[in-house]
């Protein structure tokens, strides 16, 4: 009951247009992973419609742009209010079948993360061992198709480690690989990384450090907040969407009063 009368408070806050004095120089960027109809409440996935629902409504209520250019914002100092930045993570299948369709429907820029080495595989990682198929990673012909579509691409290291547990001969050869390995296959530069399960303790300063020294331009993380004027771009926060959510408008309403949901759940 409390999530459906968030929803309800949610519709009076955004359809009075009341929301936008708490998005005064403050930008969001949205974490999904998978978009599949054969996942419904799953952790980390949405259904189509979901995923939708929740894009026409980033586009009726938020100023939808790219990562390069928040970036390119929060560097020249200029206005980022209710600007809002939709991002994917690891490189699934439906990312290229299902929401790359419905971002182009509805002509909106996004950003895909993807692990390399799960590229073209069929690994199955340990998150979705209990899953009765396989979601399937896309092949990198569609991370290709992606790009030249539009959407930007980022690595997400190679094997999708916890770059918090791993010693750091490893992690700087997963960050600076996957960033080979993408331009490599894309034939053009990459700068946008963001690290896997995305918490507070799945990256250690070293970890950032090697991100930086390794050409990328930012770090993004996945454990809730919002984006202000200042922030160091390689301590970037992202809030993920769950099934927690039952409305587009319930998550427009805590990420407007309250604070946005830290959900540490699944990868990222």
């Amino acid at each position: 009951m409390k999530r459906k009368l968030k929803s309800w408070a949610g519709r009076i806050l955004y359809g009075s247009g009341l929301y936008r004095r708490w998005f005064r120089n403050r930008a969001v960027i949205v974490l999904f992973h998978r978009v599949d109809d054969r996942l419904r409440d799953d952790p980390i996935s949405c259904t189509v419609d979901e995923f939708r629902a929740s894009c026409e409504f980033f586009k009726r209520y938020f100023r939808v742009i790219s990562l390069p250019e928040l970036l390119d914002r929060l560097q020249r100092g200029d206005d980022i209010s209710r600007c809002l930045v939709v991002t994917f993570d690891d490189g699934y299948l439906d990312n290229y079948t299902n929401a790359g369709r419905v971002l182009k429907e509805l002509s909106l820029p996004a950003c895909f993360f993807v692990a390399t080495g799960l590229i073209g595989s069929d690994h199955v990682p340990w998150w979705d061992e209990k899953l009765s198929f396989k979601p399937g990673w896309m092949s990198w012909d569609q991370v290709r198709a992606l790009d030249a579509g539009g959407f930007d691409v980022g690595a997400h290291t190679v094997t999708h480690i916890d770059m918090g547990k791993e010693d750091q001969a490893t992690v700087d050869r997963e960050i600076r690989e996957s960033k080979r390995q993408l331009e490599a296959e894309l034939g053009k530069p990459v700068g946008l990384f963001a690290y896997p399960f995305g918490g507070r303790a799945q990256i250690t300063e070293g970890a950032r450090e090697s991100v930086r020294t390794a050409g990328f331009r930012c770090c993004l993380s996945a454990f809730g907040g919002d984006v202000i004027p200042g922030d160091n771009p390689f301590r970037v926060h992202r809030t993920p969407i769950s099934p927690y959510y039952r409305t587009a408008y319930q998550f427009g309403f805590e990420l407007a009063v309250e604070a946005p949901r830290a959900v540490e759940v699944g990868p990222a």
